[in-house]
């Protein structure tokens, strides 16, 4: 499906362990909740309740993980439908990736394996155009309005490798504090995890992640920024998620943190207290489950 050294294989086959973790219970629980979070019109359903683009690759994502049962063509009808070069960044990346997905779906089960889906890829003319399109989308397009921030460094980096190329090295030093963490503004003097992990997957030192790790909260979390007021579950995950690929484990154990943040109908959410459960944050439950021991 995607190319085996990327990072959204990657960020799949630890979903994979994640939902294997569960009890038989919670897993079809969660099944049961991907397949209804589907819309009428084929996109899946965000946090408003609305079909969602951004939300449809968690939809799918969760979708392959789980087996669940879609309505594949409806839902690929409305992404054709869609006109990529009116799309952001962010949404340029879901679109692409809800694309590789449709149309490896597409394939008989039979024919599912890694030469056919390079073979599909290499004749994939028109997403390679789309992809080389991205760096050279408006200011606007980009989180931040900033092309070189380590977010959408980050973005653009791990969306080609799913295409099976690379990009030179980005030079975050600019996005660098004194203490090693990053933020995603210029020059500026708070941190934030997302940003730093972003970071550790693009250029990864030693500094930097012990200074990760020495964020984690009493609870397992980890605080998406210093002045927020709990950890949220994607800081979490995407923290733990980083620091595995830099060969560090947490010394709080995260279990306790993520059964609070799990919910009666297999879905997980942003924090213990927040009562409203979504395919994003349930796909960082499964990373998060897939990571640790």
């Amino acid at each position: 499906m995607f190319d085996k050294g990327s990072f959204t294989n990657l960020f799949y086959r630890h979903c994979v362990k994640g939902y294997e973790r569960m009890s038989p219970e919670a897993q079809g629980c969660l099944t049961d909740s991907v397949q209804t979070t589907q819309g009428p019109n084929g996109f899946f359903c965000g946090r408003a309740g609305q079909e969602d683009l951004y939300y449809t690759f968690f939809g799918l994502l969760l979708m392959i993980v789980t087996g669940a049962r879609i309505q594949r063509k409806k839902c690929d009808e409305k992404l054709q439908a869609i006109d990529f070069t009116t799309l952001d960044l962010v949404h340029a990346c879901a679109w692409l990736r809800a694309d590789i997905v449709l149309r490896w779906l597409g394939i008989p089960r039979f024919m599912r394996n890694d030469l056919t889906v390079s073979l599909l890829r290499s004749f994939d003319n028109e997403n390679v155009k789309r992809l080389r399109r991205l760096s050279d989308l408006p200011k606007t397009a980009f989180p931040q309005q900033d092309k070189d921030s380590p977010y959408s460094q980050f973005l653009l980096s791990t969306l080609h490798t799913d295409f099976g190329k690379t990009l030179q090295k980005p030079n975050l030093a600019d996005y660098r504090l004194s203490n090693g963490l990053y933020g995603n503004v210029r020059h500026h003097s708070e941190y934030g995890v997302n940003a730093t992990a972003a970071a550790l997957f693009l250029t990864p030192n030693d500094e930097s992640v012990d200074a990760l790790l020495s964020l984690q909260e009493q609870d397992g979390s980890f605080k998406a920024v210093a002045s927020a007021p709990e950890g949220d579950l994607m800081s979490t995950a995407t923290a733990l998620f980083a620091l595995k690929h830099c060969g560090k484990t947490p010394t709080i154990p995260v279990k306790p943190f993520l059964r609070e943040c799990f919910r009666n109908n297999g879905f997980f959410a942003a924090t213990p207290n927040d009562p409203v459960d979504d395919l994003e944050y349930t796909a960082y439950g499964l990373l998060a489950m897939g990571i640790i021991s």
